[in-house]
């Protein structure tokens, strides 16, 4: 297996192990949350405290007073070495001055008991070797017998040979079974006792079942509950279900204000293992070490020496990696960044150009727009030039076609009379030609005929100049053919306009007016137009 697949595989097992299941998540976040909350809970115990107090000062009996701090020494058992201490000696002093040597005995037990558990085992050992080998007073039996197998139990630890640990071993079992003898059956002191004989012997799962009932004989989130949940946890199998009762045993202990605690310390390692680092520091740094130093007790702070630099150091090492990682971070997204401002100027720059070209392309444009409209302009007046030159054509083929037909006719009938006259001339009907000639068809008629035909080619040619020529006339002005004509002598005159030729001398020839004739119609036909009499034979010129 290459190095590579190694560093995976390590990787999976302590993300495999260091995934807290959900349920004991949920109880870690309530546990951060009660941490948070700890100045709270302090609060609640030293206001509980402080009644009593209230209560002790305002008390003048001996009895009462002794009872207080008693009850004083117990609140602060767990919280305060010194304190503890304070009331416990306070007591005694008390019990001195009264003469009672049952309670200045149970003071000195209950204080052997603070002392051996909080690391002090030499000063608990001299408080109990006053009472031993000398008559115990009968109201403290239980009391002694409680000092001595705490005693004899914690000191188990600081044998020096295996002989002298089976020596202070097999007194704790005997003051417990003292201490059984005297202990009422299914009590909370019962069970725990029970719970130690079943850890002696190794059975887990009698140490389990004894743990659950001392949970069952207290409240939850008192005292004892903390402690019954710290051994419940220590005797189960299951490491889940284990950190789940560590939890819940923390719990207890901040909610009860308890600085001399085991739980935490525990819960520190099992994080520490699954490698939540800044969780097990936290614990350690901010709580077990600090409340343990408030305690003042020697055992706890040196517990978690045992443990807190290897967490200490790891921690450090993990922000350092966090450090160097951030920084190289840090170098990145800088570099990210120059590269992003260098990026930046180009595509401005890149933009600005894309402005320009597109400024000139759109100046292009409409300078294209503009030479696209010139020659749709230019295409549409070719177009109309076009179409009048092809109407001009067309006029011209009709009005050609007209003039040769009549030319043709004249060519023809002139033909035909000159035969005619030279026949009659040779026959010597001289007499009768001069006859034939008188009594041929005056002129007017030829040029009736002209008009007749003028006006039916030019209609061919224009059908609706009429209504478009009236139109150009003031309302009530309008000029109406009438009888068989088809044009009147002022729609003629337009008519030759309309077809290009203006000038009166010549219009007058093609009708055969005077000159004169021609200028009056003119005037008058435009006095009568719509719009504006000098652009009104335009107008007529640009009839379609």
């Amino acid at each position: 297996m290459n190095a590579r697949n190694t560093v995976f595989l390590i990787f999976l097992s302590v993300l495999f192990f260091s995934c807290s299941s959900p349920k004991n998540e949920e109880l870690l976040e309530r546990l951060d949350e009660v941490l948070e909350d700890k100045v709270v809970y302090d609060g609640y115990f030293l206001d509980g405290v402080k009644v009593l107090k209230d209560v002790l000062a305002s008390q003048s009996d001996p009895e009462q007073i002794y009872g207080l701090n008693m009850r004083l020494a117990d609140s602060y058992r767990a919280v305060s070495l010194d304190s503890a201490v304070l009331f416990l000696k306070r007591g005694r002093s008390l019990a001195e001055s009264m003469n009672d040597t049952e309670k200045a005995a149970e003071a000195d037990f209950k204080m052997a008991v603070l002392y051996v558990k909080s690391g002090y085992e030499v000063e608990s050992g001299d408080i109990l070797d006053r009472y031993r080998g000398k008559e115990i007073p009968d109201g403290v039996f239980r009391d002694y017998y409680c000092a001595e197998h705490v005693y004899w139990g914690e000191t188990m630890a600081y044998a020096a040979t295996s002989e002298s640990c089976d020596d202070r071993l097999s007194r704790r079992d005997a003051f417990r079974k003292l201490l059984l003898s005297m202990t009422e059956e299914g009590t909370w002191e019962w069970y725990n006792l029970n719970r130690e004989e079943a850890e002696e012997v190794r059975n887990a799962e009698a140490a389990r079942l004894f743990s659950s009932e001392m949970l069952g004989c207290c409240p939850e989130n008192s005292r004892e509950y903390a402690e019954a949940a710290y051994y419940y946890a220590h005797n189960l199998n299951d490491p889940d279900e284990a950190e789940e009762w560590f939890i819940r045993s923390a719990i207890a202990d901040v909610m009860c204000s308890t600085k001399d605690y085991a739980s935490l310390n525990e819960l520190s390692r099992i994080m520490f293992d699954k490698g939540d680092i800044d969780r097990a520091f936290r614990y350690a740094a901010d709580h077990c070490m600090v409340d343990a130093l408030h305690y003042n007790g020697k055992l706890r702070p040196w517990q978690i020496l045992t443990f807190f630099p290897e967490i200490e150091e790891a921690y450090q090492q993990k922000h350092a990696r966090q450090s160097r990682f951030t920084l190289v971070l840090l170098m990145c997204i800088s570099v990210l960044l120059v590269i992003l401002l260098f990026l930046l100027v180009f595509l401005y720059r890149r933009q600005r150009t894309l402005d320009s070209m597109r400024a000139k392309l759109q100046q292009s444009n409409l300078e294209i727009d503009s030479r696209n409209q010139e020659l749709v302009d230019l295409n549409n007046r070719l177009m109309i030039r076009n179409a009048k030159m092809q109407e001009s054509d067309k006029v011209k083929q009709e009005y050609i076609t007209l003039y040769l037909g009549m030319v043709s006719d004249n060519i023809n009938a002139s033909r035909q009379y000159r035969n005619h006259v030279l026949k009659s001339i040779r026959q010597g009907n001289a007499k009768a030609l001069t006859d034939e000639i008188e009594n041929q068809a005056p002129v007017d008629e030829d040029i009736l005929e002209f008009y007749r035909m003028f006006d039916q080619t030019f209609i061919n040619l224009y059908p609706d100049f009429v209504e478009k020529f009236n139109a150009l006339l003031a309302e009530g002005s309008e000029i109406v053919p009438k009888g068989d004509d088809i044009l009147t002598p002022e729609l003629r005159i337009f008519a030759l306009i309309k077809l290009g030729i203006i000038e009166s001398s010549r219009i007058a020839s093609l009708l055969h007016y005077s000159a004169n004739t021609i200028y009056n119609y003119r005037a008058k036909i435009k006095n009568r137009a719509r719009g504006s009499r000098s652009d009104f034979e335009e107008a007529v010129r640009n009839l379609e």
